[in-house]
């Protein structure tokens, strides 16, 4: 199952998202059937709440969600029930509700502090610099996301970098408090490191935050042609909601 769900992701990352929602919605369906609760949980995890959000499928995260936190506090499963809270405030961020969101990344930060856990926790900080970010916190929210860089770092987790240098660039650009270089170099970092990496959804969710900041600034040609060629390389996932967005840009650049 640990090896399906990573399989899944990679699908994601390398921009085949209909193959990764559809092999996640197997996996999904497959656990359902087994009595193994932490194959369930471990499931639920990635193919349930992880993926559905990154895909923009809000519904299929909520149910996810709540099933995790439900198995994860029957079975005693305090790792999984502490995802359970991270996932649950993505959700509320994305809809808006930045005092919840916060609240329950923070409970699920502290779990995973008291039980040493790395796996996530990494992923879960940058969101709440985000969240701190929509805040208008932006010292707070700068001093979280350079924290997730530094572990990052430390902890060889280099799956999470490009995301991570990029919501550090939207925070920054949020802020007004630093030169346009600092926030660009943030950008053409995650670029770099996602071009590495052959993962094309993070080089597309960066590529569509530099070039709206160079639209901002007056350059909608740069912003076109950085852009177009990397949306282009895409065959599926159209409905997604980072496809959604990029494509969105692309129009109002034309």
């Amino acid at each position: 199952m640990s090896a399906s769900c990573t399989m899944a992701q990679a699908l994601w990352a390398q921009g085949l998202c209909d193959h990764s929602a559809r092999l996640a919605r197997d996996l999904l369906v497959e656990t359902q059937r087994r009595d193994h609760p932490l194959s369930l949980c471990l499931a639920l995890t990635w193919c349930g709440c992880q993926i559905p959000l990154w895909l923009g499928d809000l519904e299929t995260a909520g149910r996810s969600i709540a099933q995790l936190k439900d198995h994860a506090e029957k079975y005693s499963l305090s790792g999984y029930y502490a995802y359970g809270n991270g996932f649950e405030g993505q959700l509320y961020a994305k809809r808006g509700n930045l005092a919840l969101a916060e609240r329950l990344l923070h409970s699920c930060l502290e779990s995973l502090r008291q039980g040493r856990s790395e796996t996530l926790y990494t992923a879960f900080l940058t969101d709440l610099a985000e969240v701190l970010a929509k805040a208008g916190r932006f010292g707070e929210s700068l001093v979280a996301a350079g924290e997730a860089l530094q572990r990052t770092e430390r902890h060889d987790a280099f799956w999470w970098m490009p995301e991570a240098l990029r919501i550090k660039g939207e925070i920054l650009m949020r802020s007004n408090r630093s030169d346009r270089g600092s926030i660009e170099d943030c950008f053409i970092r995650s670029l770099a490191c996602a071009r590495r990496q052959g993962a094309l959804s993070w080089e597309l969710r960066t590529a569509t935050s530099l070039a709206r900041l160079w639209n901002q600034h007056g350059r909608p040609a740069e912003a076109d042609a950085l852009l177009k060629p990397i949306y282009a390389r895409f065959t599926e996932g159209f409905g997604t909601a980072d496809l959604r967005a990029a494509r969105t840009l692309l129009e109002g650049l034309a």
